[in-house]
């Protein structure tokens, strides 16, 4: 091989590599193999039917690793070679029976199922099976945040009130839902699906299948992904107070204290504000920011059922993953295209993603403090706007909570206790670089020495 040219070589080596490597095909209808996988995903179905949803997966890895292995599912071995009972890694925790259902139901069985077909004449389609989806139940999210309001699986009535509520944010979560008329942030920037066929034409031949179904699956902008919440419910929060403080706006702001109470609807609001005062640098001129400020109290109620919606999604927020596939992806085969695959031609999928931040967002904490002294619940928020999904519809719950405020006398007192335990969110240092400590005290205080109008008597209890 002395004098042959690099290149010369390396073709020769690629070209019998294309020569040598396996061909996979689809099995044809009626013969032994195709009989025995078809009988076989028919077994492991029933068996995915009769395993409880509070159980876990390990009694059916045998089945499902042995399912894979079969010679007619070989193209479903090269397409998505992870199965969701695999031998999880050490250390985690395994995957639930809830989980496994629900992928088998939404997609998994129909991924083996079109494989039976791709042997007979005529158009063929295939299937992209969805995701395994998180889950939080009693029973797998031993340790986990939310433990203690998890409902077992078979819930019964733990949780039944938040069926409207997912029912609603599981549309709010979908890349075409508008707020204010216009789609969120995450969905705005979303890539736009290549020509996955187009793609794979310009390969060989025998390459074009095995091209196309990577495009299929790694592609950015090709499965239908987004924002879900876990598995499983959660008990609703149905009664005690919610507190949000925080800062709201930038230039043109308010430092608040919120407090609501989720039976009643009894809402107090203090608040205090003004707008940033510039210097000719840009920087905030704190004295006169600070004069221009003005305070108020603001007491009445507001629809304690929204206070409960929303939260609910407080508590839920951080759980909501992000471009999650939840449904299969069933794409017709192009006409064209030789079903079979080899070894050879590996691509690669590049997953990305866009976070940025506004000087208009801001964080604000929350704290619910369930009735009886249970230990209450805390985190922080963006608002008014996030990239984070579950975040966003927090803010439009919000939004939607203090939309139904009528001023009046409230049903309870001021819960003075609960506030002391809650804390300010840091503003930005440019904003105000002596913190806003001082004022988010002025605004407890403010609540503390509000005093009902004559007529007006609150409840004897604050909670």
């Amino acid at each position: 091989m002395r004098g042959m040219s690099v290149s010369l070589v390396v073709s020769a080596g690629l070209g019998w590599l294309l020569t040598a490597a396996p061909r996979i095909l689809p099995c044809a209808p009626d013969t032994p193999g195709w009989t025995e996988a078809r009988d076989g995903l028919a077994a492991f179905d029933k068996q995915v039917d009769a395993l409880a949803d509070g159980d876990t997966v390990a009694p059916l890895r045998p089945a499902m690793i042995a399912l894979r292995d079969l010679r007619c599912f070989a193209l479903a071995r090269e397409e998505d070679a992870w199965l969701p009972v695999s031998e999880p890694d050490s250390g985690e925790q395994d995957v639930s029976a809830l989980a496994l259902k629900t992928w088998w139901r939404d997609g998994g069985k129909a991924f083996f199922a079109s494989h039976l077909e791709l042997g007979r004449p005529g158009p063929h389609t295939v299937v992209n099976p969805p995701e395994l989806r998180a889950v939080l139940t009693r029973e797998h999210s031993k340790g986990h945040r939310l433990e203690a309001l998890a409902c077992p699986t078979k819930a019964d009535a733990c949780g039944m009130e938040t069926g409207p509520w997912r029912a609603r944010a599981e549309q709010a979560f979908r890349p075409e839902f508008l707020r204010d008329g216009q789609l969120r942030a995450s969905a705005k920037d979303r890539p736009r699906p290549p020509d996955c066929a187009a793609r794979a034409r310009k390969q060989p031949a025998k390459q074009r299948y095995k091209t196309w179904r990577e495009c299929l699956a790694d592609a950015p902008g090709v499965l239908p992904v987004l924002p879900a919440l876990p598995l499983g419910r959660i008990r609703a929060p149905m009664d005690g107070w919610l507190v949000v403080r925080g800062r709201r706006g930038h230039h043109a702001f308010c430092d608040q204290l919120d407090a609501f109470h989720l039976v009643t609807g009894a809402t107090y609001e203090a608040r205090s504000c003004g707008g940033l005062a510039l210097q000719s640098q840009g920087r905030v001129d704190v004295v006169r920011t600070e004069a221009a400020r003005r305070s108020e109290v603001r007491v009445g109620r507001v629809d304690p059922e929204r206070l409960r919606e929303l939260t609910w999604m407080l508590l839920l927020a951080p759980e909501v993953q992000a471009d999650v596939q939840v449904e299969a992806l069933r794409t017709p085969v192009p006409k064209d295209f030789r079903i079979e695959w080899t070894a050879t031609n590996l691509v690669g999928g590049v997953q990305g993603g866009m976070f940025g931040g506004s000087s208009g967002q801001t964080r604000l904490n929350w704290s619910w403090f369930p009735s009886g002294g249970a230990e209450p619940w805390s985190g922080t928020w963006t608002y008014p706007w996030s990239w984070a999904v579950g975040e966003d519809y927090v803010n439009e719950l919000l939004e939607d909570a203090e939309a139904t405020f009528q001023e009046g006398c409230p049903r309870q007192p001021v819960p003075s206790r609960m506030m002391a335990f809650t804390r300010e969110p840091a503003v930005h240092g440019l904003d105000a670089p002596n913190g806003v400590g001082r004022v988010q005290d002025a605004l407890v205080e403010d609540l503390n020495a509000w005093r009902p109008p004559p007529g007006c008597v609150p409840g004897a209890d604050g909670g």
